[in-house]
């Protein structure tokens, strides 16, 4: 089966952003931000500043119980993870941290990675669960819970998988070392906190998507509870870039049936991916772009260094120019006294 191409993507994107503008007004859209609530919009920012350094934090831990316990390699890695996530399906390209770390390193980070990332998608099925007790009937709820422990053995046992199916590179001699060094490692990372780190930043993304429609509409937590995690499974499915225009359209049906406003659901909902995904890609790209820079100004100071230095004549000893008559040495003019 043929993988859909991106300009497919981008016009499903663009479709999809079309139709939400074509069944909400711009002007209902203007008026809700006109009416917004600017008590809850600073909650909800200040719980996006406590999501991003619950990410950096889980993510500097799990490069620490392999030994990389440079702060500047974590946050580097996960903003420029954040970079190339924003411009692929799903944010797919957050998968790729290991680009910005050199050749030897690269097969650890990629473990860690698909580790980090199978434990939000574990913090995301327990969210769901939890949201049945919102929205279902109790023994809905009551399964929903019941698959949620179930999981529990799988989601402690994700590093021993993820370590057997990278041992199956064994018969390259290149790659197996690094496996191996990455198994040894990951021996030593304990799950259960990076388990609690990653539902804990979950929950606080529940809070600022909550504050954020309270900003708009005045909404109880449930209902934010009940439909968020389907909202943010929306727009993880690879079928757009960065899942643009499925995750509004999901929340304004999602968000129709607590009698939320269709322009209060897109509008909290585009202010989520401002918040939570464009802002760190935009500071992961800044912080490329300004790395890539400072090499070069230093190589081009070193370049106007070196040639001043080869460019500028030597200073004559004092008092004398080669070949000069001494009249012309000391400055005396001819027939002078």
């Amino acid at each position: 089966m043929k993988r859909p191409a991106p300009y497919l993507k981008a016009a499903l994107s663009a479709g999809v952003l079309g139709v939400i503008v074509w069944r909400i007004p711009f002007a209902g859209l203007r008026a809700a931000f006109r009416d917004l609530e600017y008590v809850s919009l600073v909650l909800a920012i200040c719980c996006f500043l406590l999501l991003l350094f619950l990410r950096a934090y889980k993510w500097h831990r799990l490069l620490a119980a392999v030994g990389k316990v440079r702060l500047r390699q974590s946050l580097r890695t996960l903003f420029g993870g954040f970079a190339l996530g924003l411009m692929t399906p799903g944010r797919l390209g957050e998968l790729a941290r290991g680009v910005f770390v050199r050749e030897e390193e690269r097969p650890q980070v990629t473990l860690l990675t698909l580790l980090d990332r199978m434990l939000d998608l574990w913090a995301l099925v327990t969210l769901i669960g939890a949201s049945l007790f919102f929205q279902g009937p109790l023994l809905a709820a009551i399964f929903g819970a019941v698959v949620c422990v179930v999981l529990l053995p799988l989601m402690m046992s994700i590093p021993n998988i993820l370590t057997y199916l990278f041992k199956l590179a064994r018969k390259s001699r290149r790659f197996h070392g690094h496996f191996t060094g990455v198994a040894t490692g990951l021996r030593h990372a304990q799950i259960p906190r990076f388990a609690l780190l990653a539902l804990g930043a979950m929950g606080v993304e529940l809070l600022s998507f909550f504050f954020l429609l309270r900003a708009f509409f005045p909404t109880p937590f449930a209902t934010a509870a009940a439909t968020y995690p389907y909202i943010v499974l929306a727009g993880d499915l690879p079928v757009s870039f960065s899942g643009m225009g499925v995750r509004e359209g999901a929340a304004a049906l999602l968000l129709s049936s607590y009698s939320v406003p269709s322009n209060a659901a897109v509008d909290a909902t585009l202010l989520w991916f401002v918040f939570a995904i464009l802002l760190p890609a935009a500071l992961g790209s800044v912080w490329l772009v300004v790395e890539r820079m400072r090499p070069r100004a230093r190589h081009s100071d070193v370049k106007l260094h070196r040639r001043e230095q080869l460019w500028k004549p030597s200073a004559p000893p004092l008092g004398c120019h080669q070949g000069a008559p001494p009249s012309e040495a000391v400055g005396i003019l001819p027939g002078s006294p």
